[in-house]
């Protein structure tokens, strides 16, 4: 009795070596990015840190009102409060805080920036922008209307 055994080719071998290559860097490439996020999410503040911008208040042409909530779980402190003319992009307003600036998770501060330069002109768009010192942003547009 004779007895015929086929041995796999060499071409499919070859492609069998190189799949379970692929396969093995694949794992270890999601095995590293996840394990490389989770120690640098940990070890930086500036990633924590969350803030939004509430609410806009114009009093006058010259006076804006920024309301920013901690959204995070750490106490942030804000650095400068800007208002950007949203059309030409100009810097119309800044506040730049350094004492009473510091926001806890969950609280509300409002701010005021009253060096309006140019004033605000009615029907024009702005925008608000908050900064804390890690450089986190947050930013919120707004229309004056006298």
């Amino acid at each position: 009795m004779v007895c015929f055994k086929k041995a796999v080719s060499p071409v499919i071998a070859t492609l069998l070596l190189i799949l379970i290559a692929v396969a093995a860097a694949v794992l270890v490439y999601v095995w590293v990015t996840g394990y490389a996020s989770s120690v640098t999410t940990a070890g930086t503040p500036e990633l924590q840190e969350r803030i939004k911008i509430d609410a806009v208040g114009v009093e006058s042409a010259t006076e804006v009102h920024v309301f920013v909530r901690n959204i995070g779980d750490v106490q942030v402190a804000i650095t400068d409060v800007y208002i950007i003319d949203a059309a030409s992009s100009n810097v119309v307003g800044h506040l730049s805080t350094t004492t009473g600036n510091t926001i806890g998770p969950g609280e509300v501060k409002e701010f005021k920036v009253t060096e309006i330069n140019p004033s605000l002109e009615e029907g024009r768009t702005y925008i608000a922008k908050a900064v804390t010192e890690n450089g986190v942003e947050a930013s919120l547009s707004f229309s004056y209307s006298a």
